[in-house]
């Protein structure tokens, strides 16, 4: 047993390789028990301040633009997608603790070591993505600063702010708990402050305009477009709880998360709902903050117009950390700054492409529709191998039901909708059953449903 001594100076040791303002010492390797440190509810917080920002109120704010929904049923279509989603997360978070590892290398036990090379790929895919596309954001949200700006005030501001937030995130774990954690609260309350001013403008009884079998369709396209953006988290989920202690509490680490993501997302998914119901055309054709430029006063507009830019800085540390952290997992001998510095560049790259080529709200969904093609999926069969199956692994077997599951959501897929920016877009092989689904995308609860039985059944057979 260690000296008191001993104890004081491992307890040092702890703060020092996760302190803020400090580069963390950390990769991949699993965090030791004796710097084990926090308590649940820090995983509430940072996960509010990843969804206590503008890419929330502009997700919901598709539903009731291009959806055909209206604000309550809107408001319902959130909440529903958000809790689902937001439950998984919290469940995948309990691997963090039990292990002390990142996502992906937990899933080194359940997938193999190259089934996990897949899952590292495809979730340096979704951080470098999501790097790009809060950049394009927090871009666009400083234009309005500078009266609407133009595509190169824009594009200025994408270096910028990919510069800053590569920065921040090179330093790790204890530098973006913190910032998340006092962002978030800040963020929230202007959003309130907005709010309030925009209130009487707002036309609050505003229903839908899909009708008939039309409407079922926007519905489940509306609720699956809100489950996406929290499922497009599952492979970050144990990096940033793999420092709690081993004991910490299954329910307390499932439920935190849930709380912190829910939260946010619900009542800036509100306030996006909402929004278009003041000028229609003007959030069609130029998105909700041009909405909110044209008709919040000033005094309240230019302070969250700096802090949609802020949230979406703090945002991106999560999306470099993980990109850092999976790309040591694939194999690639850098240290995790250096890996997140590059997967920084790529980002800023694929931004800066969006900007200048791209229509955001498109780019947005098509984006959000990837996800599904394996992220549900994967997060099943990891679920029933850590709650369910522990013990001996079976990493062929899990390999299959991940890949069965995604070849399945391959049929629900509303290609239509992910093409639409094309001109002429082409005929899809599955153009009949999405019109008898009235344009709903289910693909990502297919893939839920179909992984979770291959593996299940799989796993009984060959207990038998």
């Amino acid at each position: 047993m260690p000296a008191e001594g001993e104890l004081s100076q491992l307890s040092a040791h702890s703060v020092e390789a996760d302190a803020f303002g400090k580069v963390e010492s950390h990769g991949i390797d699993a965090i030791p028990a004796a710097e084990r440190h926090g308590r649940p509810r820090e995983l509430g917080f940072l996960w509010a301040g990843a969804f206590a920002n503008y890419a929330s109120l502009f997700t919901a704010s598709l539903l009731t633009t291009y959806y055909g929904l209206g604000v309550w049923d809107g408001l319902a279509a959130t909440a529903l997608g958000t809790v689902a989603a937001a439950l998984i997360l919290g469940l995948l978070s309990n691997t963090g603790p039990r292990s002390g590892l990142p996502q992906i290398v937990f899933t080194r036990g359940i997938f193999g070591l190259r089934g996990s090379y897949v899952g590292a790929a495809l979730t340096l895919f979704l951080a470098v993505g999501w790097f790009a596309v809060d950049c394009v954001i927090a871009a666009q949200a400083g234009a309005q600063l500078f009266g609407g700006g133009n595509r190169a005030i824009t594009f200025g501001l994408v270096i910028l702010i990919a510069a800053i937030s590569v920065g921040v995130a090179i330093y790790g774990h204890g530098t973006i708990k913190v910032l998340e954690t006092y962002g978030s609260v800040i963020f929230i309350a202007l959003a309130a402050v907005l709010f309030v001013a925009l209130a009487p403008q707002f036309h609050w009884g505003r229903g839908p305009s899909a009708s008939g079998p039309d409407y079922p369709g926007g519905f489940v396209l509306g609720l699956m477009t809100c489950f996406a953006l929290v499922a497009s988290w599952y492979p970050f989920a144990s990096d940033y709880s793999r420092y709690l202690p081993a004991a910490t509490p299954t329910r307390s680490v499932t439920w935190w998360p849930a709380v912190g993501v829910t939260v946010p997302m619900i009542l800036l998914g509100f306030f996006g709902l909402l929004l278009p119901t003041i000028d229609a055309k003007l959030a069609a054709d130029q998105g909700v903050l041009a909405v909110i430029s044209v008709h919040a006063p000033g005094w309240v507009a230019v302070p969250f117009f700096v802090f949609v830019v802020v949230g979406e800085i703090w945002a991106n540390y999560l999306d470099v950390y993980t990109a850092g952290l999976v790309t040591l997992a694939m194999g690639i001998s850098l240290k995790r700054w250096q890996t997140a510095l590059g997967c920084g560049i790529l980002g800023t790259a694929l931004a800066a492409y969006a900007v200048l080529v791209s229509d955001l709200h498109v780019a947005y969904e098509d984006f959000l529709i990837l996800t599904y093609l394996w992220a549900p999926a994967w997060a099943a069969v990891v679920l029933l191998s850590f709650f369910v199956f522990e013990g001996r692994t079976r990493p062929r077997l899990a390999v299959v039901a991940w890949l069965a599951g995604a070849a399945a959501s391959l049929l629900f897929v509303n290609y239509d909708n992910l093409f639409s920016n094309l001109v002429s877009a082409p005929h899809f092989f599955n153009d009949g059953l999405i019109g008898r689904l009235h344009g709903a995308d289910i693909s990502g609860l297919v893939s839920i449903a179909v992984a979770a039985a291959v593996y299940w059944l799989g796993r009984r057979r060959l207990a038998s």
